[in-house]
């Protein structure tokens, strides 16, 4: 017979075991309570602001189809690139598994910088031509395409169970047809009658259909290894962790942690974009600051001859854009931007892409003309400021060496002229565009 004792000590030992284990999975609940609204937190803010960015980049494009002074065309275009740029960044933070949407990534990328160049025919006042206006039509009408379907999809995505599962999804390669990955690989689809574009922008698609010259024949890196180098460019403190595949002509592995996106080329392990989200305090540092801050991290990346040549604010960011330095020669075509927090110097962005397309070792040819023979080119007009040589692209997609020629015209508007320096022609003029935020051409 059992001792009474032992009894007591038994039912004693099992409640302080069922105690223990129900204290474990509370905390367990609790956790996934947490790691749920964490979630939520996380893909509800990206979808809102998509959401947001979306509407307004449709609203101002609908505008400017009817605009006809260059100032407000302007202001619209600079509108349009900021949201667009948004866009791009809050689309990346979502969890889109294996779907292919690189049009829908081409127009938010096309977007703002089209409407920037449509501007600056105003701005030159060469007016907006009937073919430029139908183009204008034609992303207005993709921008309502792409806003109706993220506005329809909010409904269903916008609790932590949806995000979950899409999560889940694209772990295990599965397209729910009710989720939002679904509806933009539906929409991508829908969009194969998408205008193509050609004009003077870094975003043409002349451009952007070339092949990488930095990964093309680059050795593949593994998930691992390349986990281990988008840990390294987010800095200390990160959880990051593998999120999906990017296609597209670099082909990434894409990491997230909350508020931070890297993604990283499997071929030579690039980084090609590092974004964080966060709010931006008061503005504690000046662009010197901020500049030697931005060039450290380069150096830190082993990112090496780097010039900085124009730089702009957005929202507490100052984004910084560099250019490879061959020699003498300033490469306007191998670009790096890098986005540095004012209040505290994080960095907050680097994207290599521009780099990883164009960069490659070159052999230029003598120039053929003297750098005062290629001033005597410049209009009479225009006081020369400042002179040095540039490498800029052409408008089908090569690069041509230049003198360029910083000059002020009689109303103190500073413009940027490229003489060609074997055959004298002048290739291109620039607008600079200053303000307290930054400069900007045009």
């Amino acid at each position: 017979m059992v001792k009474k004792q032992t009894i007591v000590k038994i039912v004693s030992f099992l409640s302080a075991a069922l105690l223990v284990i129900g204290g474990f999975w509370i905390r367990e609940y609790n956790k996934n309570q947490q790691y749920l609204l964490m979630i939520e937190n996380q893909y509800s803010r990206a979808f809102e602001q998509l959401n947001s960015s979306l509407n307004s980049v449709s609203i101002a494009m609908q505008k400017m189809a009817y605009v006809s002074s260059a100032k407000k065309m302007g202001a619209l275009s600079a509108e349009i690139f900021s949201e667009a740029e948004l866009a791009k960044t809050a689309l990346s933070e979502l969890p889109m598994g294996q779907s292919n949407i690189s049009t829908i990534y081409r127009f938010l990328s096309q977007v703002g910088n089209y409407t920037l160049s449509v501007s600056k025919n105003i701005t030159n006042e060469n007016g907006v031509s009937s073919k430029q206006r139908e183009e204008l039509k034609k992303l207005s009408q993709t921008a309502n395409e792409v806003t109706q379907v993220i506005n329809d999809s909010g409904i269903e995505h916008n609790n932590a169970e949806k995000w979950a599962k899409a999560i889940e999804d694209g772990l295990n390669n599965v397209v729910d047809e009710e989720s939002l990955a679904a509806s933009l690989t539906e929409l991508e689809e829908n969009l194969a009658d998408y205008p193509t574009l050609i004009y003077d922008g870094p975003y043409s698609d002349h451009i952007l259909e070339k092949q990488p010259l930095m990964t093309g024949a680059a050795v593949e890196y593994s998930q691992n290894e390349a986990q281990d180098i988008a840990r390294k460019v987010a800095g200390a403190d990160n959880k990051l962790r593998f999120e999906d595949m990017q296609g597209g002509k670099i082909e990434c592995y894409r990491f997230v942690d909350n508020n931070i996106n890297v993604a990283v080329s499997k071929r030579g392990g690039y980084v090609v974009y590092m974004r964080k989200n966060r709010v931006v305090g008061e503005n504690l540092l000046s662009y010197e600051q901020a500049l030697l801050k931005a060039k450290r991290f380069l150096q830190e990346m082993q990112i090496y001859n780097m010039t900085d040549t124009y730089y702009y604010t957005d929202n507490g960011v100052c984004v910084i854009n560099f250019a490879y330095l061959d020699g003498q020669t300033i490469c306007y075509t191998d670009l790096i931007k890098v986005g540095v927090a004012m209040d505290t110097g994080e960095i907050m962005l680097l994207e290599t892409a521009g780099y990883l397309t164009n960069h490659t070792e070159r052999a230029f040819k003598t120039a053929e003309f003297t750098i005062e023979q290629a001033s005597e080119k410049i209009s009479s007009d225009l006081e020369i400021s400042e002179s040095a040589i540039a490498l800029i692209p052409t408008d089908s997609g090569g690069e041509v060496r230049c003198y360029e020629f910083l000059c002020k015209a009689q109303d103190n508007q500073e413009i940027l002229v490229y003489i060609n320096m074997l055959t004298l022609e002048e290739e291109q003029i620039y607008i600079l565009l200053k303000s307290d935020g930054g400069t900007l051409v045009k």
